[in-house]
């Protein structure tokens, strides 16, 4: 488990999209983490490759919407069809902006998913190397003419993310891809949360297929029985901050577990410590199928809701009552 002591808990995300951004913010540390610490320079080396397939299949799934729509690759055209709606605590001062279709110059004056590694051990440096790897990706996966210039971040030590982009129609040349299929779990338009849940199962999928297959199940499974302990242990203090019982019916529902309404989420509480949870959906699951990866969604499943009820507090279980992959049905209880 992670060291607490060398963790500042902290819980700054109280609405819904900013406890969503965590999810991803943090998948992404301790998938690192564990690969780096179980595995030295091989894991890095992994955990690198696994972050630039992630950012290379985001990149390349937003050129092929755009081309399926007639529209003409450029960077505004990305932008303007960009695949994530942003943690709203982002903050783009507008002096010095240039965004046209062959430059974008922009700065970051404040990036909450910086603010939230930095709260873990170990945790800019660790976020440093998304930011080195995975731009790069995004923006060279729409087309390989881009150019992305990030020398200084708030993750390497800058007061500001300054980023200069370019693509030069004249450097861009065919650029064949598979035609665009939309998929069941990209009917997230327009809705923040949704938004950011989807990325969160490309990223998980994406990283955990290269790290599973490359270094080793158990690295997997080390990375997100930390990341759910953590989220558990933070839930617990905030809702101790708050006056909040720590209850079952305080996890399920002031918690972070069901944040997206795609899950159409139905409880009935048993008793005043049982509480069944039924879903009709289940997202991640709708990703894996994309993917070819339901094992990655199976270790998901069986890893997390167990370390979320360690971290939460003594007494608490989870029984599966006859899940069926995107159905759940889950029985929450508390001794």
């Amino acid at each position: 488990m992670i060291d607490l002591e060398k963790c500042d808990l902290s819980y700054i995300e109280d609405v819904p999209a900013e406890k969503q951004q965590f999810y991803w913010v943090g998948l992404f540390y301790f998938l690192a983490n564990a690969a780096i610490t179980m595995k030295g320079e091989e894991g890095e080396r992994s955990m690198r490759k696994a972050i630039r397939a992630y950012g290379t299949e985001r990149g390349q799934r937003m050129r092929k919407i755009a081309d399926s729509k007639g529209l003409e690759a450029n960077l505004l055209t990305l932008f303007d069809n960009y695949d994530l709606m942003s943690d709203p605590r982002f903050v783009h001062p507008q002096e010095g902006r240039v965004v046209t279709a062959e430059v974008k110059k922009s700065i970051t004056g404040r990036c909450p998913d910086a603010e939230m590694w930095g709260r873990l051990p170990d945790g800019l440096a660790i976020g440093s190397i998304y930011c080195e790897e995975v731009h790069h990706k995004i923006y060279g996966g729409f087309d390989p003419a881009i150019q992305v210039n990030l020398c200084e971040t708030l993750t390497n030590g800058g007061n500001q993310c300054r980023f200069h982009i370019y693509c030069r129609k004249c450097n861009q040349t065919e650029y064949p891809l598979t035609p665009y299929v939309r998929q069941d779990w990209e009917d997230f338009e327009g809705d923040m949360v949704a938004s950011i849940h989807s990325i969160f199962c490309i990223m998980y999928i994406k990283m955990a297929r290269i790290l599973k297959d490359e270094l080793g199940e158990e690295v997997v499974r080390s990375a997100l029985t930390d990341f759910a302990w953590y989220r558990g242990v933070r839930m617990r203090k905030l809702h101790e901050e708050k006056g909040l019982p720590i209850s079952v019916k305080n996890f399920i529902k002031e918690g972070d577990l069901f944040l997206d309404h795609r899950f159409s989420l139905s409880c009935k509480e048993i008793s005043d410590h049982q509480i069944e949870v039924e879903t009709k959906r289940n997202i991640l699951y709708e990703v894996a199928c994309s993917y070819d990866s339901e094992d990655l969604f199976s270790l998901y499943e069986e890893v997390t809701y167990p370390a979320l009820l360690e971290g939460y507090g003594k007494g608490f279980s989870c029984r599966d009552l006859g899940s069926e992959k995107e159905h759940t049905h889950l029985l929450f209880s508390q001794e």
